[in-house]
């Protein structure tokens, strides 16, 4: 694949600050025909902005305001970041003293993966609580904060305006056979191998254990890629997870349950990025280390989608207020624009699901 300059820098960038850190120098050469503006801007749409400046060792022919606005924009990650810290202490605390105990997906848990923890951007605070769904909304509902209920696999409120996610399920198991097979999975490691313990800010929070982790957060990826594509911060959290984890993750379990599933050549092909590109080390998969062809053309086909995604070329606000014919038509023509990653799983997986969302739309609102 041809890179842009912006693009070849900040993957420097990102392995400069993730993968080599004690040997900064390697990675420092800065071409004289960089737009810094568009790096900015490129690395605040890949989800990478505060890792990129990480990465920098030196500036030449930056402006002193572009600068000091991407200072200023790490500030404000590190702060939110701060925020959403706070407010899982104050969860815990509320929720306990109901007698009922939280487990932390994601989030900011695989912020405790990166150099800076304060440094992966982060959105929702995503929690499941080991069977109190209701009764954990109920809490915060008694505690004066609405409760959205509109989907079966989540509640969603606002904690001191920090958006929050009550898992009733892992994942959508009204949507795919795929995720309910995955999420009897997930429920049979939780039960089988319990839970790990991270301490936040003096505080134990309970997180799931690596072989959960593992497959939810490629199946989470996953249906991201199929719905609205992926960032670079995406494959950054796949591969400093296997990395660091390596030595505890049942890769056979692992591979045997994707494959099953159709999700392993995808997966694969996620890490591959990451490899390849960002400089991370191979993963114990036999398809990334011993059949890499497999998987290299459909790699660089998710990367390119990952730089020139269509769908995120339209500002979020701007799509929300479309007139609801031309939202929908957009949504569609994107939708099969996306027959390429359907196939990639399963041939014939793009019209089932093109036939159930056909069949959604005409189930009656509750």
């Amino acid at each position: 694949m041809n890179f842009s300059p912006e693009q070849n820098l900040l993957f420097s960038l990102i392995k400069t600050s993730l993968c080599f850190r004690n040997n900064r120098e390697a990675f420092s050469v800065i071409p004289k025909e960089i737009d810094w503006s568009s790096l900015v801007n490129l690395a605040a749409r890949q989800g990478v902005l505060c890792v990129a400046r990480d990465g920098l060792v030196q500036m030449p022919g930056i402006s002193r305001e572009l600068l000091l606005r991407w200072e200023l924009s790490v500030q404000k990650l590190e702060a939110r970041n701060r925020k959403q810290r706070a407010v899982i202490k104050e969860l815990i605390a509320l929720f306990k003293e109901n007698g009922i105990e939280m487990l932390l997906l994601k989030g900011i848990g695989l912020s405790e993966l990166y150099p800076d923890p304060y440094h992966r951007e982060s959105g929702d605070i995503d929690i499941f609580l080991f069977g109190d769904y209701e009764k954990g909304n109920k809490v915060i509902e008694e505690s004066g904060i609405e409760v959205e209920k509109d989907g079966s696999k989540h509640s969603k409120f606002y904690f001191k305006g920090v958006p929050v996610e009550n898992h009733k399920t892992f994942l959508n198991v009204d949507c795919t056979q795929t995720d309910k097979n995955l999420e009897k999975y997930l429920h049979t490691t939780l039960t089988e191998q319990g839970y790990d313990t991270i301490i936040i800010d003096g505080v134990q929070v309970r997180i799931p254990v690596p072989d959960f982790t593992a497959i939810f957060l490629a199946r989470h990826n996953i249906t991201h890629f199929l719905a609205s594509g992926l960032v670079l911060r995406h494959f950054c959290d796949l591969a400093l997870f296997f990395e660091q984890n390596r030595e505890r993750i049942d890769f056979a379990r692992f591979e045997k349950v994707m494959r099953e599933n159709g999700q392993y050549r995808l997966i694969c092909s996620f890490l591959a990025i990451a490899q390849n590109y960002l400089g991370f080390s191979k993963v114990s998969l036999t398809e990334c280390s011993e059949k890499g062809q497999h998987t290299t053309g459909l790699a660089e086909r998710i990367l390119n989608d990952t730089l020139y995604n269509k769908y995120r070329s339209v500002d979020k606000k701007e799509f929300e207020e479309m007139w609801v014919p031309r939202r929908k038509f957009f949504g569609l023509k994107l939708f099969f624009s996306s027959k390429w990653k359907y196939d990639s799983i399963e041939r014939g997986l793009f019209h089932k699901t093109f036939l159930f969302r056909v069949f959604q739309n005409f189930q009656p609102i509750n």
